[in-house]
């Protein structure tokens, strides 16, 4: 029942989103990004100061970032301006294919790195991916 409520509220999120982008086209996309993400920023302020006020406030807001932290928040926050382009430019289904089609290359390369396994749900999910995305490819071209 979970899993088909976050399916939902994932859904009507990247639907409202994508509204909110595509509402002021002549929007410059990096302040439209600040605007949708300003909610973010508070509600992880919020969680800060619940949370892990006493550490931050000894150990200070970046004690325990890594190099390879600051690679994965710069590849977050280019993610996030790639996925707002989608948005702008495309629409809401394009950015639910490519994160599909991201996981399954995740997956292929992390069987060459990792020696990671795939299971049989993979490659039903894959296949269903796959055809999906072949679909609707079809379906634009007959428009």
């Amino acid at each position: 029942m979970m899993a088909i409520i976050m399916a939902l509220l994932s859904g009507f999120a990247g639907v409202y989103t994508e509204a909110i982008i595509k509402k002021r086209p002549s929007r410059n996309i990096n302040v439209q990004n600040f605007w949708l993400y300003v909610f973010g920023m508070i509600f992880n302020i919020i969680a800060i100061f619940v949370q892990d006020f006493d550490a931050v406030m000894n150990k200070g807001f970046f004690h325990g970032y890594s190099p390879i932290i600051v690679l994965m928040i710069i590849n977050h926050a280019l993610s996030g301006i790639a996925v707002s382009m989608v948005m702008k430019y495309a629409d809401n289904i394009v950015k639910v294919y490519s994160t599909s089609v991201a996981m399954l290359l995740t997956a292929v390369v992390s069987v060459f790195l990792f020696n990671f396994h795939l299971s049989l749900a993979f490659f039903l999910g894959s296949t269903v991916v796959l055809v999906s995305i072949y679909l609707h490819s079809i379906g634009k071209l007959q428009r």
